[in-house]
């Protein structure tokens, strides 16, 4: 009974590896294709060049077993060398690299597009533009700047489109002992930045000389008076000491004022003769050079 089964066992046993080698024999056999993605490199680019391609990426058909596809190394990578490439458009070839144990099916598209310029320099000098208006009884300078020149690089056509390298300077701002430190803009006519150049710096440091413009008047005083005397009284003459006093600004504004008031003098209810220091009040712009309190004498008498 055992020798009799143990045919079938044998059998069986034989049945079971055959199932299992074929199954890992075709599993080793099995192949499929997969595309991929990828941006197409620029190598060996020279220093004095730069370099453009049309289209920026490209399809790889890679055909391999399922788990070298699924986990590619190295990764597939499509690419041109631009070693000793002269200036110029040229159509050319994709090189690639593809995963072990692939192969590649096809690129597409197989060629592309490369682009290569010269890359050349310029050197311009820095020019300031000044930004809104001198604060008010100052003049503004020439510009002194830090350094005066600079390096402007990028392909010719960039180069030509630059008219000025310009550096923005904060005119209110401006002050002998402040210098200004800003960035610098390639631009063009237009007073557009010009796109695709660089500079040998970024920022450059502005001094501007300041100088004040300040015109000077003599005007009166005019006391101002807030309430009444007392009932049965009245005021009978008001005098200041000193009783002008010398202002200082811009001389446009100097012509809008004729006389300078002193702050409120509070008189409500007083019988009698006063004596008081009052502050003057200054015009927006406008500074005194002299004291700015005087001396006031109120004189009181009754009411007839």
């Amino acid at each position: 009974m055992l020798r009799q089964n143990l045919r079938y066992k044998i059998l069986a046993l034989l049945l079971a590896i055959s199932l299992w080698l074929y199954v890992a024999i075709t599993q080793q056999q099995a192949v499929e294709t997969q595309a991929f993605t990828v941006p197409v490199e620029l190598r060996n680019v020279g220093q004095k060049h730069v370099a453009s391609v049309e289209p920026q990426r490209v399809r790889l058909f890679l055909r391999g077993r399922p788990g070298a596809l699924e986990s590619p190394a190295p990764a597939p990578a499509a690419y041109i060398n631009l070693r000793n490439a002269d200036p110029g458009q040229r159509t050319v070839e994709v090189s690639y690299i593809a995963p072990t144990e692939t192969r590649l099916v096809r690129i597409e598209p197989p060629k592309v597009t490369v682009t290569v310029k010269l890359v050349t320099s310029r050197t311009m000098n820095i020019e300031a533009r000044l930004v809104g208006a001198a604060p008010p009884g100052y003049l503004l300078g020439e510009p002194r700047i830090t350094p005066t020149t600079v390096t402007v690089s990028g392909v010719r056509d960039a180069i030509a489109r630059v008219s000025h390298v310009v550096v923005k300077v904060d005119a209110n701002s401006a002050r002998p002992d402040a210098p200004q430190t800003n960035p610098l803009r390639a631009v063009d006519e237009n007073d557009d930045v010009v796109e695709g150049v660089e500079l040998s710096r970024s920022e450059a440091r502005v001094v501007i000389p300041v100088e004040r413009t300040l015109s000077y008047e003599t005007v009166p005083i005019v006391v101002r008076l807030q309430g009444n005397p007392a009932p049965g009284r009245r005021i009978a003459g008001v005098s200041v000491r000193p009783p002008v006093v010398t202002i200082a600004g811009d001389a446009e504004r100097l012509r809008q004022v004729s006389y300078i008031r002193t702050a409120p003098l509070d008189i409500e209810g007083i019988d009698g003769d006063i004596s008081r220091t009052a502050r003057l009040t200054r015009p927006d712009g406008i500074t005194t050079v002299s004291d700015s309190e005087v001396e006031v004498e109120i004189d009181v008498e009754p009411r007839e």
